[in-house]
């Protein structure tokens, strides 16, 4: 198991900015983070720079802009039932 934490990022869009907010205040660089729904629509910068573990679900990359995708793993609902099994800790941001 990994010493780091897995972050499933889920909120509404009109909450994106205070939950990228909340995500840099309580993540590690190394930690894993796994877009999901709206979150896809806007990614600042300053996460693509800061975490360089991020992951989205392949349902969910139309929403990704194309500028994006090269720096957001791309995996199938079963890589990211592998990828949560790694992990003592999970946290949900919605």
């Amino acid at each position: 198991m990994q010493n780091t934490t897995l972050f499933l990022i889920q909120p509404p869009y009109s909450q994106l900015d205070k939950m990228w907010a909340d995500l840099c205040q309580m993540a590690q660089a190394d930690d894993s983070i796994v877009i999901m729904g709206d979150a896809a629509l806007h990614i600042p910068q300053t996460i693509l720079d800061r975490f360089s573990h991020l992951y989205g679900l392949s349902s969910e990359q139309s929403l990704l802009n194309v500028e994006i995708k090269e720096y957001v793993k791309i995996i199938e609902y079963t890589q990211f039932a592998d990828l949560v099994l790694h992990f003592d800790r999970c946290v949900t941001l919605k």
